[in-house]
């Protein structure tokens, strides 16, 4: 079967969790590294490529490496660096444009940071870990709750998402470091989603490289995350197609290409994206906040602007049908409006819906198709309305994030 919205359209295919997505890349990334230093009667699960869900030890022969020959792996995560971004800017990037792609990969959806950086620290889909948005409401309290950078104190992180992470699972068996911001060390989404192994602050990017550089040069086998922020954060403030997003770009290229040159030969470097991003131009970022006959059946909202989450009062089949009709009518030309129970049994968070999943998700899903942003501005500031790049919503634009190998030992 196909997902469709209200009206019948074709909703992009679902992600290919556990398969080719953001979330097998750091566990197909540490299975490289454990099978290097433990043998089997140390760690009987390690069968070959047994947690390889990715597939990446075949994808590296098929792009003429050699995947034996890596004792430690760095996983360069570039927020919001999407692969049609690599596509169209790659003049600016022009040593990332020619170095071996072993993607694109997908996205976890919702298509925003929360979602998949959980998916990726702990490879599972969001239906799972249930951190499927950048807003979701809190069933404990029924209060919309920020995943990002609003966590509620009184939400324990690990309690919200209990499954173990990769870093947890691996940082016995090699040296497993995250390198970035000191502002992230403990936060709610990095207790989440990527608690485990070994915090090393850096707050520039040529102190995130001199540190990856530093742990990945040991003779112990290493597993190193580096978190890249800057682009996305360039690209929320003033688009993609501005000179400071480019000039974000740049930076990142020079760098990439300085760490891989530093880098001995043992060490896989390995770049990669949560979402990518599209710019919304300022008519098009609406507020529906003084829509009465859209809220008429809604008790909450959340998610992102591409991405809304619809709570209802009156879940009945014969109240929802009449709310996404609403909503079909106000909206339907630009974007998917999507009964949430569809979108569960095509996929689209993952084959497997936790309770904790269920509970947080909206009852009803408008994801953008077009160039638009839909705010609820009852309970946002009004500052939001100035954010240029966003992303969130299921377009390729968003879903598609590169794999990209850099070589090293030159």
């Amino acid at each position: 079967m196909t997902l469709t919205d209200f009206r019948g359209t074709p909703v992009p295919t679902a992600p290919h969790y556990a398969a080719n997505n953001v979330a097998d890349l750091f566990e197909s990334a540490a299975t490289l590294v454990a099978q290097r230093s433990l043998t089997p009667q140390d760690h009987p699960t390690l069968g070959a490529g047994q947690h390889d869900t990715l597939e990446l030890y075949q994808r590296l022969k098929d792009a003429g490496l050699n995947p034996d020959s890596y004792r430690s792996v760095c996983v360069v995560m570039v927020d919001g660096f999407g692969e049609n971004l690599l596509r169209r800017y790659g003049s600016y990037a022009p040593y990332l444009k020619k170095v071996p792609s072993l993607g694109p990969l997908h996205s976890a959806i919702p298509s925003t940071t929360a979602a998949s950086l959980t998916s990726f620290g702990t490879s599972l889909a969001p239906g799972t870990h249930g951190v499927a948005g950048y807003e979701v409401r809190n069933p404990d309290n029924n209060q919309v709750m920020n995943q990002l950078s609003g966590w509620d104190k009184n939400v324990d992180p690990h309690s919200w998402q209990p499954y173990p992470t990769v870093f947890e699972r691996y940082e016995n068996q090699c040296d497993v470091a995250t390198v970035s911001l000191s502002k992230y060390q403990g936060t709610g989404l990095s207790e989440a989603g990527l608690r485990g192994g070994r915090f090393i602050h850096a707050q520039t990017a040529s102190a995130r490289v001199t540190m990856a550089h530093s742990i990945l040069s040991a003779r112990k086998p290493s597993l190193v995350y580096m978190y890249w922020g800057e682009i996305d954060q360039a690209g929320h403030r003033y688009g993609v197609d501005s000179q400071e997003w480019i000039e974000q770009v740049e930076e990142l290229n020079l760098h990439m290409r300085r760490l891989a040159e530093r880098l001995p030969a043992h060490v896989l470097l390995v770049l990669t994206a949560d979402h990518g991003m599209v710019d919304i131009p300022e008519p098009q970022r609406i507020d529906y906040s003084d829509r009465a006959e859209l809220l008429e059946n809604i008790e909450l909202t959340a998610g992102e602007p591409r991405m809304v989450q619809l709570y209802l009062k009156d879940s009945s089949t014969q109240a929802k049908q009449a709310t996404l009709k609403a909503w079909d009518a106000a909206y339907g030309d630009i974007a998917w409006v999507i009964d949430t129970e569809d979108a569960y049994r095509e996929g689209l968070f993952g084959e497997h819906l936790s309770d904790q999943a269920r509970a947080r998700i909206g009852d009803i899903l408008i994801a953008c198709r077009e160039d638009y942003a839909l705010y609820d501005m009852r309970h946002f500031k009004p500052h939001a309305l100035k954010m240029v790049g966003q992303h969130g919503s299921l377009t390729e634009n968003e879903t598609q994030v590169p794999l990209l190998v850099l070589p090293t030992g030159a």
